[in-house]
């Protein structure tokens, strides 16, 4: 078991045998060895801790040829990790970083070309932690999404979670209009 509740609070699960305690990475490895070697359950429970994290640019394009994307109501995408900032409320500079990590526009929108490709949701989800976390290289990919969007004749909505100061980021609100986001998820102290 992994996410931000075991990495944030492993204590909580200890009826899981394998908790996976941080993003991918080099526990990642760990833990897909130890499964090869065995999969029976141990004798007590093993915590795999990421200590390096992976560049965003090293993860392949995911396998949506598994799914039914067309079967969702949203698909997602992610263009970074970790939020510069420190809200009171927040666990996600702790547990990914206060330094965004990131993939490149031509990553992302391969990635969206690989989802619009087979039957897909009507809209996309950024399930960034902070779309503007930094917000040069959020304005060069809504640069290439906007496009994408006018190549394929706007075929999907776009939604992200953004901090509060994306009010006062005028020309980004702009670029996020004609790129076709319809939907801000904001975290407000």
């Amino acid at each position: 078991l992994g996410g931000p509740s075991v990495s944030g609070m492993p204590e909580c699960h200890p009826e899981f045998d394998y908790l996976h305690i941080g993003e991918l990475g080099d526990a990642t490895d760990q833990l897909i060895a130890r499964l090869d070697e065995s999969v029976t359950s141990p004798p007590q429970q093993v915590r795999f801790e990421t200590t390096t994290r992976l560049p965003l640019s090293d993860f392949p394009l995911p396998a949506y040829g598994l799914s039914t994307l067309d079967r969702y109501f949203i698909g997602s995408v992610q263009f970074s990790s970790g939020c510069p900032y420190r809200c009171e409320f927040c666990d996600i500079p702790a547990l990914y970083g206060r330094q965004p990590r990131l993939k490149s526009p031509e990553q992302v929108t391969a990635e969206l070309d690989a989802m619009m490709s087979r039957p897909h949701p009507l809209a996309i989800y950024f399930v960034d932690d902070n779309f503007i976390g930094n917000r040069k290289a959020a304005r060069e990919l809504l640069t290439h999404l906007i496009a994408w969007q006018k190549q394929r004749g706007y075929p999907v909505l776009f939604a992200c979670e953004a901090t509060l100061n994306l009010a006062k980021q005028s020309e980004i609100l702009e670029l996020m209009r004609e790129a076709n986001f319809h939907n801000v998820f904001v975290g407000i102290e």
